[in-house]
């Protein structure tokens, strides 16, 4: 029977094979030999070699494979694309340029993302865009490059898990060349008990000296989004430090209140026990202390929260206030904020990477804005795309809303003010 001769094959010994030894078999052999001998194979020099296994690793792979494929041949070996051609003008020639696998042409990934300073913040943001499928190349500058590189390490341990991303890391700023976004998070984090203004002074040296580095390694001018705090006095730094450049308006921005509106809806979310995503509505003005609810954008299920024509109470005053202690209660309680704001900053790049023209509260120049007559930057719904902020919508506010949006400028602009008196004049730079 056909199965009786199948079990009969199965179990007669191979012809060119000793079952008792462990070496290649002729068949195998001459198999070998053909690949090395083809006449399409490329020999590579050391030179060719030591790029191409550096540029392996500089992406986590492994020195010893590479080294082994590209020397010994012992992965079998790839050829380049084979061209279609006309038999009655050009005869059909051997597959060409055989080559090893390791030696095809780099990987050119788009939607790259850069973010310079990678600490608790900065590395949230890395992983919340690795977890939303949302770059094809991820670039982190730091000065600690140790921790850097074993930071980076450790995420591309994890890529058999998200979508294909390129991770390169390094202190230099020529990693974040090519950037369709960069990402600003460096400066050192709030202390328990410090207002996000508390660290002006510390911050806007740290802010004014990253622009330009990351403008000289992207002269294309990619959208940057300011994250470092205070964001909203960061963000005017890090535009005025970015004026020889001549940058259209709206290309750097910052995080702003995107995190607060979040912080709000969520609470409301929670209150009423559904989804955050059907719970709609701004706050704008400063990301921290003075942030002004807008109560008459708020609204559950398409139901306004407060009708229209009326005034909050009390118990919509204490939400709010509520809302603008949590990153401190937060802080006092682990150290930090971080998976908050990477979420809300992932959200962000996404905008900008797919150009979604979608609208976030994000802080752009506000100078005008409901009778605003400094040049600060605040909260505002913004039309986000891959430009950064491409138009900005002037909200219906009351006349509450309004008194609260200029007092939140003022309070800005009192801490702006300092930066602007300190700023190096050109001659001392000299």
């Amino acid at each position: 029977s056909l199965l009786s001769r199948q079990a009969t094959n199965m179990s007669r010994p191979r012809s060119d094979t000793n079952p008792n030894d462990d070496s290649p078999s002729p068949r195998r052999q001459q198999q070998r030999q053909h690949m090395r001998d083809h006449p399409s194979v490329r020999a590579l020099d050391a030179a060719t070699v030591d790029k191409i296994a550096a540029a392996a690793v500089s992406r986590g792979g492994s020195d010893h494979l590479v080294r082994d494929q590209l020397l010994h041949a012992t992965v079998r070996r790839s050829h380049n694309p084979v061209p279609v051609v006309d038999p009655e003008n050009a005869p059909l020639s051997p597959q060409g340029g055989a080559v090893p696998i390791a030696s095809a042409p780099g990987f050119r990934p788009k939607n790259k993302v850069s973010i310079v300073g990678c600490g608790q913040v900065g590395l949230a943001i890395a992983y919340s865009l690795l977890n939303r499928n949302a770059v094809g190349a991820l670039a982190l500058c730091d000065i600690d490059e140790e921790k850097l590189l074993g930071e980076a390490m450790d995420l591309r341990q994890g890529s058999a898990f998200y979508s294909r991303v390129r991770i390169d890391a390094s202190s230099d700023y020529a990693v974040t060349a090519d950037s369709d976004l960069v990402i600003v998070t460096a400066g050192t984090a709030r202390r328990p008990g410090e207002t996000r203004l508390d660290l002006v002074a510390r911050n806007a040296g740290i802010v004014r000296s990253i622009v330009p580095k990351i403008l000289d390694a992207n002269p294309h001018g990619p959208a940057i989004c300011i994250v470092s705090n205070p964001a909203d006095v960061m963000t005017a730094v890090a535009a005025r430090a970015a004026l020889p450049y001549n940058l259209p308006p709206g290309r750097i921005f910052g995080s702003g209140c995107v995190l607060d509106s979040s912080r709000l809806r969520s609470l409301i979310a929670s209150t009423f026990d559904v989804a955050t995503s059907s719970v709609h509505g701004f706050v704008i003005g400063e990301h921290g202390d003075s942030s002004v609810p807008v109560w008459s954008s708020i609204s559950v299920g398409g139901s306004n929260l407060i009708p229209p024509g009326g005034r909050p109470n009390e118990a919509h005053r204490a939400m709010h206030a509520d809302v603008v202690r949590s990153g401190a209660e937060v802080i006092k309680r682990k150290g930090h904020t971080n998976f908050a704001i990477g979420l809300a900053v992932a959200r962000i790049a996404e905008a900008v990477l797919k150009d979604e023209r979608t609208f976030l509260p994000v802080s752009t120049c506000v100078r005008g804005y409901a009778g605003v007559k400094q040049d600060v930057y605040l909260s505002v719904p913004c039309c986000v795309g891959a430009t950064g902020v491409v138009r900005v919508i002037d909200l219906f506010l009351t006349e509450d809303e309004a008194d609260a949006f200029r007092a939140s400028a003022d309070a800005v602009w009192k801490c702006q003010e300092e930066c602007w008196r300190a700023w190096p004049s050109e001659a001392s730079k000299m």
